[in-house]
């Protein structure tokens, strides 16, 4: 036979085809009930019950386990993917003393992706704690009693619901799918905040309509002595990836089945973030004009927050890639967290920086008011395009730099309303954040970008609005007498026109107009060093081969994005301006962060 065949034979079972595994079929074969299980397989499964309660072999457990999911799978008994669990569990995990199934016999990962799919199955429809009542096992079998305390549909103050089995879904759109091979049945519930209930800032933070991998897992009290009785004793236990993901039974911890991608996948399906890229850059009211922060799920004491800002008409959905394979590396599970900013793509660069170090703060405050967690200062920004900028606003001493290219009064002297004051301190003054560690620039026009120097550019700017914080922004420096483009001429002739003012708020800079690379905001931003001991990389794609001066992505050019403080400089060639998803990047980020844990934290 050719080798091929016999492995798919010898390696089959009912997770793969309508046919039992060749140890199970044996067994029916030894005791001469194999051709009988087609006629009259309840009475074959109630006689091959009573041998193995005479014998309680791992061999009968097993057969039973199979046969009764088969069944289970050809009538739609939910009974019997309850007795396929139980039999599985009981191979597995035995409690009368006999030696537990050798890790090399290849009935053991069978007998757990059989426990596995069983319990799936008989959940499906039943997910609901008001439903779970309705679980039972066949008759010959025997009672079955279920415990369940719904404190743990509980999880960051929310409840979860619209529990979806994770196993059976195909996954699109992400380049590897990545589960944790273990024992439960793997669901993604929604975590939703309950009617009356008011969240802590804390947990505000963590993002809604998400959806989180769970393993739900029917612990079986003493399975081989309730077998003999006729009485099964079981606790159904929910385990959340976002806080553990071992199980302890049989005085063994084992791993829970996650679907981890399945869980990223849904909730990015459908996702309204999708049409806020384009329209949160032509209309700053489609996404939180105040810039929104968010948690993949709570904060945990010790890790360290990896702070992704997306780039100009992007959205937190395009770090989707990085984040499957990121969270796929146990030692980056272990010591980070993911958080995501969010803000209008075409305000003004200065203006959405303040609003991310405004977020950061209200985080590390709300996190850890006592200033005792040391993962909260030591965070790392990873910035694509526009996003890179912001990072590095977070992390230099700007002085008065930006506010000299306004004006050549000083910032104190010159007569504003207190609101303007608060604001203008706020996005035109920068110092470096005491939170971040280290920054990860990707594809970042430090020297502006070529596009937005262009028609493009320009007819993108057109099509934006000022954020709404902004409106009164010109007026209020027009009456302070501080030239704007378009009413220089009002100003010098003491005739100030307010509504020709208001009029010019259209070409207060947005976005595009600062990475201008003749933009005086550009030239400045560039001039300003990183403040030691912030530690940055850089990671530039070029469309075509080494060397890559004097090459760009489409948007930027190399010598744009090239700065002389990076500690790494890692180029991907053969890639456009979004490299977000380039297997080549994220391996990179992947090093850089591994490169952190080995790393004493800075003063």
């Amino acid at each position: 036979m050719d080798e091929r065949a016999v492995y798919r034979i010898n390696t089959e079972s009912v997770l793969t085809s309508e046919r039992p595994s060749v140890a199970s079929r044996q067994v029916l074969l030894r005791l001469g009930i194999f051709e009988r299980f087609q006629r009259e397989p309840e009475r074959v499964l109630t006689e091959l019950h009573e041998r193995m309660l005479a014998e309680m072999s791992a061999d009968h457990l097993f057969a039973l386990a199979e046969y009764s999911e088969l069944y289970a799978e050809r009538t739609r008994n939910p009974s019997y993917h309850v007795a396929a669990a139980l039999y599985a569990y009981a191979f597995l995990f035995p409690d009368d003393g006999a030696p537990s199934p050798d890790r090399l016999d290849p009935r053991t990962r069978t007998a757990a992706s059989l426990y596995n799919r069983a319990l799936a199955n008989a959940l499906i429809g039943r997910e609901d704690a008001a439903h779970l009542d309705e679980l039972a096992l066949p008759p010959h079998v025997g009672r079955f009693e279920l415990s369940f305390d719904e404190a743990q549909l509980r999880w960051a103050e929310r409840r979860l619901t619209d529990f979806i089995p994770a196993s059976n879904l195909e996954v699109r759109g992400l380049r590897n799918r990545y589960r944790r091979a273990g024992i439960g049945a793997a669901f993604s519930p929604t975590p939703v905040a309950e009617p009356g209930v008011e969240l802590e800032p804390k947990d505000l933070l963590i993002a809604d309509l998400m959806r989180i991998p769970v393993s739900l897992f029917l612990r079986f009290e003493a399975p081989r002595a309730g077998l003999r009785e006729g009485a099964q004793r079981a606790s159904m236990e929910i385990y959340n990836a976002r806080e553990t993901d071992e199980i302890t039974v049989g005085g063994r911890r084992v791993q829970a089945e996650l679907e981890t991608s399945v869980a990223l996948a849904l909730s990015l399906d459908g996702a309204p973030i999708w049409d806020t890229e384009i329209a949160g850059f032509r209309n700053p009211t489609a996404v939180p004009e105040g810039g929104l922060l968010r948690m993949w799920g709570p904060h945990q004491e010790g890790r360290m927050p990896v702070v992704f800002v997306h780039g100009t008409a992007s959205s937190m959905a395009r770090w989707a890639e990085m984040i499957n394979e990121l969270d796929s590396d146990p030692e980056i599970r272990k010591h980070y967290e993911f958080w995501f900013f969010t803000y209008p793509t075409s305000g003004p660069i200065l203006y959405s920086a303040k609003l991310l170090r405004n977020w950061l703060t209200l985080a590390v405050t709300a996190l850890d008011p006592e200033g005792d967690d040391e993962g909260l200062r030591r965070m790392v920004l990873i910035g694509h395009s526009q996003g890179g900028l912001l990072a590095k606003l977070q992390v230099i001493s700007s002085g008065t730099r930006f506010w000299d290219n306004v004006s050549d009064v000083p910032f104190d002297q010159v007569e504003l309303r207190p609101e303007t004051r608060v604001l203008l301190r706020e996005a035109v003054f920068f110092e470096p954040s005491p939170y971040v560690g280290r920054v990860i620039f990707i594809s970042t026009p430090h020297r502006g970008s070529f596009v937005a120097a262009n028609w493009l550019g320009r007819f993108a700017t057109s099509l934006t609005q000022a954020p709404g914080r902004l409106v009164g922004l010109p007026l209020d420096l027009a009456r302070a007498g501080i030239a704007l483009p378009g009413v220089a001429v009002d100003l010098v002739q003491g005739d100030l026109d307010e509504q020709r003012v208001q009029r010019a708020l259209n070409r207060l800079p947005t976005s595009v107009d600062n990475m201008n690379p003749n933009s005086s905001f550009s030239r400045t931003l560039a001039e300003i060093p990183v403040e030691p001991p912030v530690i940055t990389h850089s990671i530039i794609p070029v469309t075509g081969v080494a060397p890559p001066y004097g090459q760009n992505d489409g948007v930027v050019t190399f010598e744009s994005a090239s700065i002389e403080e990076a500690r790494s400089e890692f180029v991907v060639f053969g890639s456009g301006h979004s490299v977000q998803s380039n297997p080549e990047a994220i391996q990179e980020v992947r090093r850089i962060l591994l490169e952190q844990l080995g790393e004493t934290p800075g003063p």
